[in-house]
């Protein structure tokens, strides 16, 4: 978590609070918690544009866990209870922090949600939880809906001068029609994505707009390129498709 940030020469330098590695029994009556470590990261080199890291996004997510992901009024894992998403529910994660070795979530909507749990944390609780298992070891409730180059596949979509899907349209795109989506909300359910350009034909164009690209049981537009150009694996465009 990083909590401060200065610039040194050519790159920005981050102090970090680094949560504890969780072992087996860390979690039982009376042991003492183990504190969190500090220190110094580089963020970003401004002359090779290489970064150090990167934080976690804010925006829409999906819920993945099988079992649901569990809204709770408070941050700590052990606050009150207010609901659970179902899996394929959107939210929008505005603000996150690190709880025992879980990064957490504040949703839009009111109340912390658990996005995902780090590699290394294996306490009974957090065992307990569930969530969909990473290659790395860490565990997935949560999902951010990617940025990048987006191909709409149903005729007509309209593109919304506000956020709201009751602003005025400005523009309305054909199928096969590309938009490039710079940010993502959750507006009645529903992700909406923020418009940077539109490409259709072989003919691009700037604009600023929203767009909506899809809710639990229906789809408006999918992703085929990622933020920086990175393109998306034939297993990621079927999981788009689904």
């Amino acid at each position: 978590e990083v909590v401060e940030t200065t610039v040194k020469g050519d790159r920005v330098r981050a102090r970090c609070l680094v949560p504890p590695s969780s072992q087996e029994g860390d979690d039982q009556p009376g042991k003492k918690p183990a504190r969190f470590q500090s220190g110094w990261i580089s963020l970003l080199n401004a002359l090779t544009g290489a970064s150090g890291a990167s934080p976690v996004p804010l925006g829409a997510y999906v819920a993945v866990a099988e079992g649901g992901c569990v809204i709770t009024e408070g941050g700590r894992l052990d606050s009150k209870e207010k609901g659970t998403l179902n899996p394929g529910s959107c939210i929008e994660v505005v603000a996150t922090r690190i709880e025992e070795g879980t990064v957490r979530g504040l949703i839009a909507a009111g109340g912390h949600v658990t996005l995902f749990i780090l590699n290394g944390a294996s306490t009974n609780r957090l065992a307990a939880m569930g969530g969909t298992k990473n290659p790395d070891g860490g565990r997935m409730f949560a999902m951010p809906v990617p940025l990048g180059t987006y191909q709409v596949v149903k005729n007509g979509l309209s593109v919304t001068t506000g956020l709201s899907m009751n602003s005025p349209v400005s523009m309305k795109l054909k199928v096969n029609a590309c938009a490039e989506i710079a940010e993502t909300r959750v507006e009645g359910g529903r992700v909406r994505g923020r418009l940077t350009a539109v490409g259709y034909g072989g003919v691009a164009k700037e604009v600023s707009g929203w767009m909506s690209l899809f809710e639990p049981t229906q789809r408006w537009a999918k992703i085929v390129c990622f933020k920086g150009g990175r393109p998306i694996s034939p297993h990621q465009q079927e999981q788009s498709q689904a």
